[in-house]
């Protein structure tokens, strides 16, 4: 089974996540790997987030789910997501990504 992060739009887009975690929790495609709201403290600086999400929740998952919203492309973290997604690294590996399109 894949461990998955998911990369969205919290605030915008947290209904879409919760309605894919929901269509797995009666399939056990994926295991969800991705940063909740509140799991990381908004006082840290944008360099000590980035490595968080790095070394604590890209390092182990497999596939990349983007959930593509009206204002996904406005986020600073989303970009550097799908970047470090898509880099093999020494200790982060390069994962798939999938694209989903959201009305």
């Amino acid at each position: 089974m894949h461990k998955v992060f998911i990369s969205y739009h919290h605030y915008k887009d947290q209904y879409y996540k919760e309605r894919l975690l929901e269509l797995n929790s009666t399939s056990n495609v994926f295991i969800d790997a991705s940063v909740d709201t509140g799991d990381i403290s908004d006082d840290l600086d944008d360099i000590a987030i980035r490595q968080k999400i790095r070394d604590e929740y890209l390092r182990d998952s497999t596939v990349t789910i983007l959930l593509l919203g009206t204002e996904t492309n406005n986020r600073k973290h989303i970009d550097w997501e799908i970047y470090s997604s898509m880099y093999d690294g020494t200790v982060n590996k390069k994962s798939g990504i999938i694209v989903i399109n959201l009305p």
